[in-house]
């Protein structure tokens, strides 16, 4: 890996999931118009019978999503930032609401990077060059729109749909088996496509304001625990001129299992600001 792609990288790879809003190949739902059943509603009900039928769908759909107090998971990752890539080794610990830990192997299995995300605090340690970061959780807004915050974060990482950003003011749009949110918060676009189970199939958010956007698609969909978790990951952000795609394909995941979240700067690393 090349010097500095760590460390400018590894932190908004983590954001990733949030890392921006959203532009990217979204699969886009048409149908014809004449038979569309968009919105879960029709012109003819009253409006408060369609806003009543929009937050019923709403507040199925978020009591389908994963729901944990930790997961622990194992993925092969092609990770491109800008004109470079590497393929690597990342594994993932969440601590429901506390943090998010990665650890990135790449030649000959050796760690190459660790980074701790809580939700003040960005940490990454960079073992190739003998650095290491500590920012502020807002040190992320250099990378991204300022309302994405560690919940947000998160969701993108266990394929839930972004729960600050639906609310009853959510356009729903239901064309047989799928179903499609807009938002609009400020600046920002939030889309997203669900699927029959109501789990997140793609996810777009953007910010065109601030030139920055950024796709997820998830796939493979497994039960673990008795819980459906997409087991593939495509994301691809864009701020201005900084982008960076990441494919994970996960080998192993496990929910509520005890976890550790090792993090320990040897003496000799320098910190970088």
């Amino acid at each position: 890996m090349r010097r500095d792609m760590l460390n400018r990288g590894l932190a908004i790879l983590l954001v990733l999931g949030l890392l921006a809003s959203c532009k990217a190949k979204k699969a886009i739902i048409t149908s014809d118009p004449r038979s569309d059943t968009a919105a879960v509603i029709t012109s003819n009900q009253p409006a408060d019978s369609n806003n009543a039928g929009i937050a019923q769908k709403i507040a199925d759909i978020k009591s389908k999503q994963a729901n944990f107090n930790t997961m622990s998971g194992k993925a092969k990752a092609a990770l491109s930032i800008g004109n470079n890539s590497n393929d690597v080794t990342m594994n993932i610990r969440i601590k429901n609401n506390e943090a998010i830990w990665v650890s990135v192997t790449a030649i000959a299995g050796l760690e190459v990077a660790r980074a701790l995300i809580t939700p003040d605090s960005v940490r990454v340690i960079n073992r190739l060059e003998n650095e290491y970061i500590k920012k502020p959780f807002s040190y992320l807004y250099e990378f991204t729109n300022n309302k994405i915050n560690f919940a947000t974060l998160q969701s993108v990482f266990v394929g839930n749909l972004i729960p600050e950003f639906v609310s009853d003011s959510t356009e729903l749009k239901v064309t047989g088996a799928e179903t499609e949110l807009e938002s609009i918060i400020g600046s920002m676009l939030y889309k997203l496509t669900l699927n029959d189970q109501s789990k997140v199939t793609h996810s777009d958010l953007r910010d065109t304001n601030a030139g920055q956007s950024l796709f997820v698609g998830y796939g493979d969909f497994q039960l673990v625990s008795q819980q459906t978790i997409p087991h593939s990951m495509v994301m691809k952000s864009q701020a201005k001129n900084k982008s960076i795609s990441l494919d994970l394909k996960f080998s192993k995941i496990e929910l509520d299992v005890p976890i550790d979240i090792p993090f320990r700067v040897p003496d000799r690393y320098t910190i970088k600001n």
